[in-house]
């Protein structure tokens, strides 16, 4: 029994001068492995905590700097340290996990995070050189909030709550915002040229079965997007000289990402959008307005492979000025030389609800009327669009404004709108023919898609009235 007892305390003392030696000699591999880093970088901690038995390392208070990027984490725990091993060799490590908890990580005006980050089945090649052959078997981020400004870009992105769960395949967002870092007058200013100034915010984003590791390859693979809520605000000054050169259709510039997309379908719930420009002539903003706006899209694709299908189909539903109705099927070509195509129709649309924008943009103002219903269908190629639109409204009258602030009437021009160019009825009395415009619009390049596909329908509203050559635009 003495014997046992005298093998079990040499056994303790063992153990215990186990402990603190392999403390000491991680303490001063970490010290003098810190001593092998860039000048620039300082790193520095609080304690360590080996654990030879639990086959674990804790770091604490853990603190590095470098050419302004602050990183703090208030600990590292790795787990599957196979001690022996390591001693006899620092190449092939295999760990089971590596967490940090209590993650800020900041590079003042273009990064910010804040939250945790867990990486399973972690693989070292060599030890000596770990960001060269550093590879894990599943990430998990809890990122408490995080702020982004892109290289360039004068908007930061601010997300708070997201969780990116390899095993779950998922990725969840409670808020996402996009906020222009200068005024919105002072953008088209530094750019020296018309520009979009977007503000956005979006709520409960959601990707399923989202494969996480092919993110890392700068793919973006997964069966649905889902955002629950989105209000998009988009100021643009026509005042400033449009930017020149030839601006891409949507698939082109999808194409031209550098990150593959493939996604089964994207579903947008109930959402505003609302565009205000600044004429070219005038001197009041004018705000157009989507309302219960909804979106889907399937499947968002922006490099096709075999098996797939033409086209990439967007359908939109909401209500312009929160009157009546409109929706629109767009389907965008995946093969190069496809025609785009775009069908909907407005459905009753009390048009003095499109006053505000109207008056300040197009020095028009609408006494009355209502849209019962414009059906719309035209194909888009990189040449001109083309196709048609039937209309029917009642009590339609249109006053021609003088412009410049005063919103004054021009009776003259006003007399001819009323009596000669715009009838006041088109019902489904008329025939289909005398209520129907031809879309015939020859695409300009340096135009934008939005341009292209307004204008298009514009044409086709002009050419159903006998003298609608006679109106602006």
């Amino acid at each position: 029994m003495r014997k046992l007892l005298y093998i079990a305390g040499i056994l303790m003392l063992m153990l215990v001068a186990g402990y603190f030696i392999t403390h000491a000699v991680i303490r001063r591999q970490l010290d003098e492995a810190l001593l092998k880093l860039p000048s620039s970088l300082k790193v520095t901690y609080g304690s360590v905590n080996p654990d030879i038995l639990g086959r674990s390392l804790v770091v604490n208070d853990i603190q590095a700097t470098d050419s302004g990027r602050r990183l703090s984490a208030r600990r590292l725990v790795i787990h599957g340290i196979n001690y022996l091993s390591l001693a006899a060799s620092r190449k092939n490590i295999s760990l089971t996990s590596i967490t940090l908890a209590g993650i800020k990580a900041e590079q003042p005006a273009k990064f910010f995070m804040a939250g945790d980050l867990e990486l399973d089945s972690v693989r070292i090649a060599d030890l000596d050189h770990p960001t060269d052959s550093f590879l894990f078997g599943a990430i998990r981020l809890n990122a408490e909030k995080l702020s982004i400004t892109p290289p360039g870009a004068y908007q930061t992105i601010h997300v708070t709550h997201l969780l990116l769960d390899s095993k779950r395949s998922s990725l969840q967002i409670d808020s996402l915002k996009l906020i222009p870092t200068v005024d919105k007058k002072e953008l088209g200013g530094i750019k020296g040229h018309q520009v979009d100034c977007v503000t956005a915010s979006g709520e409960g984003v959601q990707i399923e079965a989202l494969d996480v590791m092919a993110l890392l390859h700068h793919r973006l693979i997964a069966d649905k997007i889902t955002i629950r809520h989105n209000n998009i605000y988009v100021f643009r000054d026509r005042r400033l000289p449009l930017q020149p050169g030839r601006k891409p259709l949507p698939m082109d510039y999808l194409k031209d990402l550098p990150l593959s997309i493939r996604v089964q379908s994207v579903k947008v719930g109930k959402s505003t959008f609302s565009y205000e420009e600044f004429p070219a002539k005038g001197n009041k903003t004018g705000v157009l307005k989507i309302l219960h706006m909804t979106i889907s899209v399937s499947p968002f694709i922006n490099h096709p492979a075999a098996g797939d299908p033409a086209y990439v189909t967007l359908v939109t539903e909401g209500s312009l000025m929160g009157s009546g109705s409109v929706t629109a099927t767009t389907k965008m070509p995946l093969r190069k030389g496809d025609p785009y195509r775009v069908e909907g129709a407005f459905h009753q649309l009390d048009v003095t609800t499109l006053n505000p924008p109207a008056e300040n943009l197009g020095s028009i103002h609408l006494e009355s009327g209502m849209l019962n219903s414009l059906a719309f269908q035209f194909e888009m190629t990189e040449e001109k669009a083309t196709g048609r639109i039937i209309g029917e409204y009642h009590g339609l009258v249109v006053d021609k404004l003088r412009g410049k602030d005063e919103k004054k009437v021009d009776k003259v021009k006003s007399f001819f709108l009323k009596h000669f160019i715009i009838p006041k009825d088109k019902d489904r009395t008329l025939p289909e023919s005398k209520r129907t415009g031809k879309v015939d619009y020859k695409h300009d390049p340096e135009r934008y898609f939005s341009y292209y596909l307004l204008h298009a329908l514009l044409v086709g509203v002009k050419s159903s009235f006998s003298l609608g050559f006679l109106l602006p635009g």
